[in-house]
């Protein structure tokens, strides 16, 4: 399936010499909320674009580009089983046997376990087993999902990143696949905590918050992989309580990011 990609700009035609910020979501297709905090997002720039000063500055300052659903495939699963919510299938749709028929406990790659930079780097932070929910693929980049990301990436040349989960009410920054910091640790310490300043959202690595490391992630390769694009400061947010909130819970949760959304765009230059 298609995934699409939309660029907010005041000149979305023309590329700029503009700082650029990207943002995607649902790259696991249990974290729905993370998708609908992101549209309700865009739309936010959208309809303010002209009245709200900070809004207006964003739109005429940046090139933002927004990946609502990362993982079409999984996503489309989970309606198919659960057309109503609620449905836990997590990887992508990849046929791991091969035999052209979808077997639940073995296919699916994590994507968030298939970027390259550290991929594979220990059996702890992601699996080489295909049924393993943080199967990492057979390598770095098999999926198409993963490497549609990266070439946006790299073609765009952005200056942040959010890689957007739910759920946990935090910001994770490099590094996930060991348990140590960056040499940026005082930039991202400082950033995430004006980001948690407008959340309330907790901050740190993932070995620091989670407990357990995570090797072949967006952050990770966003931050580290500096060959064939420029540094850039990744996170992964986890945004809600919960994978599937209640209906009533869906706009109250994305309204709680919108500022720290708008942060990591201005943090962008």
């Amino acid at each position: 399936r298609t995934i699409w990609a939309v660029k907010i700009s005041d000149n979305p035609n023309i590329n700029e010499d503009e700082p650029s910020v990207g943002f995607d979501a649902l790259v696991h297709a249990r974290e729905p909320q993370s998708m609908a905090t992101q549209m309700y997002f865009m739309w936010y720039l959208l309809e303010n674009y002209g009245t709200d000063p900070a809004v207006t500055y964003l739109v005429n300052n940046r090139e933002i580009y927004c990946v609502p659903c990362f993982n079409p495939d999984g996503y489309e699963y989970n309606r198919q089983t659960d057309p109503n919510g609620g449905g836990y299938w997590r990887k992508n749709k990849r046929d791991n046997n091969n035999n052209g028929t979808f077997e639940e406990n073995f296919d699916g790659v994590d994507l968030n376990r298939n970027f390259g930079y550290m991929w594979g780097y220990d059996n702890i932070g992601s699996s080489p087993d295909p049924s393993s929910s943080t199967y990492r693929g057979p390598s770095a980049f098999s999926e198409p999902e993963a490497q549609a990301i990266r070439d946006l990436a790299i073609l765009k040349n952005y200056g942040t990143h959010f890689n957007m989960h739910s759920y946990g009410n935090y910001y994770l920054y490099p590094w996930g696949y060991k348990d140590e910091e960056t040499s940026d640790s005082l930039n991202y310490r400082e950033f995430a905590s004006n980001m948690g300043s407008l959340s309330g959202y907790a901050y740190g690595t993932g070995p620091q918050l989670l407990g357990y490391p995570s090797n072949g992630s967006v952050r990770d390769w966003m931050y580290g992989e500096q060959t064939d694009k420029n540094k850039i400061f990744g996170y992964n947010i986890e945004i809600g309580p919960e994978f599937w909130p209640n209906q009533n819970q869906i706009f109250p949760i994305a309204q709680q990011n919108v500022l720290s959304n708008m942060y990591q765009a201005f943090v962008a230059g």
